[in-house]
């Protein structure tokens, strides 16, 4: 899965601050590298300032909620939709906003690209995780992930745990009254997922293992230093006994085969005997950290947003009212995978929320040889390309006031089964890489929704607002004050 993850507001600046001090640090290591393009056409772009080339540039308009495509626009104009900068240490690098050539990435991966995304960010998910593999292995990887997360799974397995995980994790909310969303929905999903990926159930270990998540997760928004006390370092740290608790359930399972049936994700992998623990581990802690990242970020922006448009929260409102009338006792009955079928304004909600706040803002490729793309061009083997997911997302080229939340565009493109054909709206990636837990993050969220709509009346305690630096996220993480509705929706 592609993506990134949710920040607190002191992480934005700081990392500002902390990017540059890294750089500076790296001279030692790596000095500013003169590109030789001799031989080459290569796409129209600017160097930038010597070792941090554009990078403060970019990280200033996407850390601004009115305008985060100004770096890009600028660029558009000058360049066009594909061109040359110098990113995060990265001079030989190419930035791309078009569409149909992204899509011309994504579908040939393996190749004429493959994934290759920052060192630091590869040493925390690690070399089997599976934005890190390649060839027969990320075919493998992928395919079992893809398996364990298909339709029938969800519909016999996740629909039950979801439903059941939220009544439970609902009713201590309610109990709660003022809750921060974003920690509440960060903790909901890490459940979920535990659960699922390793049949573990709410304790006092999972407790241990969440703390050990959080160090680990915010060490992908630090300045990659890896000097103890630093976040990175910590999260280093938070990664190694992640790793050991996941290796420690492998070898239990293997010395008791006979103990106990497990239909977790963990047991499929043991059950085909095909991999190391070394991979089984990076697979399964990779999966965990992408599912709950997606998952609950979404969460969180889709409350924000429906909280400021109250006619999308209405027909959103309508929608699971008429689906519990039609159900005989509608108090705490669960959904059925037919009712989640039926949600198709809350379908368009889903989508418009991952348009305006997917969390996974870019894919990083690598040329695996020289590529001749449109205007003579050429991008010589080597070289990285940045796919900007939600500079796509947010260009009002391709979506009408796109800083709006607007779910309604997406009904006529649902209704004519026309949405997979659109290259200027992809939240899952595509191509050999295609998310594999895309479905389980829109039944994750519609089951949210349902759930939350019907239960609460909710209002905003503090004004929050949207940054997209490092990655989209709300300032101060939504806290909300929850009001319990008894039986039926009072609109």
């Amino acid at each position: 899965m592609e993506l990134g993850i949710m920040a607190e507001t002191s992480v934005a600046y700081s990392w500002l601050v902390g990017f540059v001090c890294f750089v500076l640090a790296m001279i030692l290591l790596q000095l500013y590298r003169i590109v030789d393009s001799r031989g080459y056409n290569l796409p129209p772009g600017s160097r930038g300032w010597p070792l941090i080339g554009e990078s403060l540039g970019f990280m200033r308009a996407i850390n601004s909620g009115s305008q985060p495509r100004r770096f890009i626009q600028d660029r558009e104009l000058r360049y066009g939709e594909i061109f040359r900068s110098n990113l995060f240490g990265r001079s030989r690098m190419i930035v791309s906003v078009d569409p149909e050539f992204n899509k011309h990435i994504l579908q040939n991966e393996g190749r004429l690209f493959q994934s290759n995304y920052p060192r630091p960010f590869r040493n925390l998910i690690g070399k089997f995780a599976l934005l890190s593999v390649h060839g027969d292995l990320q075919k493998k990887l992928h395919g079992t992930a893809v398996n364990f997360l298909g339709f029938e799974k969800l519909r016999v397995h996740f629909m039950e745990d979801i439903q059941n995980l939220m009544h439970t994790t609902f009713a201590q909310w309610q109990a709660k009254r003022d809750i921060h969303l974003h920690e509440e929905c960060h903790q909901l999903v890490l459940n979920l997922m535990a659960k699922q990926l390793l049949d573990l159930s709410p304790s006092k270990e999972t407790e241990e293992i969440g703390k050990a998540f959080a160090v680990f997760s915010k060490a992908f928004l630090a300045v990659p230093i890896r000097i103890p006390g630093t976040s990175y370092a910590r999260g280093i740290k938070g990664r190694e006994f992640l790793i050991k608790k996941i290796k420690e359930g492998i070898k239990h399972r293997r010395q008791h085969p006979d103990e106990a049936v497990h239909n977790d994700f963990l047991g499929e992998l043991l059950k085909e005997d095909l991999h190391s623990e070394e991979v089984i581990a990076d697979l399964v802690l990779f999966l965990l950290f992408a599912g709950h990242e997606t998952s609950a970020s979404a969460m969180v922006f889709s409350i924000k947003f429906l909280t400021d448009c109250p006619r999308a929260l209405h027909e959103l409102k309508e929608e699971h009212g008429a689906l519990l009338k039609r159900k005989e006792s509608p108090r705490n009955q669960k959904l059925t995978w037919d009712d989640y079928r039926s949600m198709k304004f809350t379908e368009c909600v889903i989508y418009e929320t991952l348009r305006l706040a997917n969390v996974a803002s870019a894919i990083y490729r690598e040329a695996k040889e020289d590529i001749k793309i449109k205007g003579g061009f050429v991008i010589p083997r080597g070289w990285t390309v940045m796919v900007l997911l939600n500079s796509m997302h947010l260009d009002e080229k391709y979506h009408s006031s796109a800083l709006t939340f607007d779910p309604w565009r997406w009904q006529r493109q649902l209704e004519n089964n026309e949405l997979s054909k659109n290259p200027s709206f992809i939240p899952f990636g595509g191509g050999a890489r295609l998310c594999p837990g895309m479905h389980l993050a829109k039944l994750e969220l519609a089951l949210f929704l349902h759930n939350f709509v019907t239960k609460f009346r909710w209002e905003a305690v503090e004004d929050d607002k949207i940054s997209y630096f490092p990655v989209s996220h709300l300032t101060k993480g939504f806290p909300i004050r929850l009001h319990h509705l008894q039986e039926r929706m009072d609109d």
